[in-house]
């Protein structure tokens, strides 16, 4: 039966304090032995290894662990296809590790790793992102990001054309290297549009796409975001059959086709700052 990466953790967490009571035990036993030949006193003893040194090394190699975990869940509840999750790992750090191991209540400090449980953390994070969950999460989140980057607040009026609905993204010019041939994007702005390419991967994702919009935004992220492109005003870029692109100095132009188009007003509806799902989590 294969084990889950919160078990494995747990079980190079024993062995590592085990392996590391042994070194100390090891050390501190060199350490007597120096203090018998020499006569030095405890304080200049070269191999003493004090309960503070192990005290550090264990609460960084569980904070670590902690981070890895987090990591891992991030790669494993993502759907295919859309950005990685974002799961913060400090607060965990501090649940799992510093309030759990350190332990206060005698006369002196005593850091207790018998206590911390990287299953345990594993189980909560499956929990919290696994399965429906983690796929509700990512396409909240790009449905929020999208939402922003369009600024699309309710009672904005959304432009349509013939070709779909027009939405508008607002761009910066560096013009720190800017020459009347060369319109570079500016770093910030280009990462930005280089997280909402993604995200609108994800939309793709949910929407089953079949004119490979998806891979379409990936060519897209691969032109418009590296680090030699310049902005070219009128130019329009074929994402794919249901997407393009209109490059302006000021702004970019995605038309989206009409029946894109509807699948993205349904999506937002579904997972925007305005839907049922985000109005149930700020209520929970």
């Amino acid at each position: 039966m294969n084990r889950n990466p919160g078990e494995v953790y747990a079980e190079l967490w024993s062995e590592y304090v085990a392996a590391r009571q042994a070194f100390d035990a090891r050390a501190n036993a060199l350490s007597q032995r120096e203090g018998k030949e020499f006569g030095v006193s405890c304080s200049s003893h070269t191999f003493a290894k004090g309960i503070f040194d192990t005290r550090d090394d264990l609460t960084k190699r569980a904070e670590e662990i902690v981070a890895r975990l987090v990591r891992l869940a991030c790669e494993a509840f993502t759907p295919t296809g859309c950005p990685s999750l974002t799961i913060s790992h400090a607060g965990l750090q501090v649940r799992f590790v510093k309030n759990v191991c350190d332990d206060r209540s005698g006369q002196d400090f005593v850091f207790r790793p018998e206590r911390f449980d990287p299953a345990a953390l594993w189980r909560e994070l499956e929990q919290g992102y696994g399965g429906d969950k983690g796929v509700e999460l990512a396409y909240r989140k790009a449905a929020q990001f999208i939402e922003d980057e369009f600024n699309l607040r309710p009672g904005v009026v959304v432009l349509r054309r013939r070709e779909g609905i027009v939405l508008p993204l607002r761009v910066y010019i560096d013009s720190s290297f800017e020459t009347p041939t060369r319109k570079p994007l500016s770093w910030g702005r280009q990462g930005e549009l280089f997280q909402l390419l993604g995200y609108l991967q994800t939309f793709a994702v949910w929407a089953e796409d079949t004119s490979n919009l998806a891979g379409g935004l990936e060519s897209a992220k691969r032109r418009l975001c590296e680090h030699g492109y310049s902005v070219v005003s009128r130019q329009r870029i074929q994402v794919s059959s249901a997407l393009h692109i209109i490059t302006y100095h000021t702004r970019f132009e995605f038309v989206f086709g009409a029946a894109i188009g509807t699948q993205l007003q349904l999506f937002l509806a579904l997972y925007g700052r305005h839907s049922e799902s985000a109005d149930a989590q700020e209520a929970a």
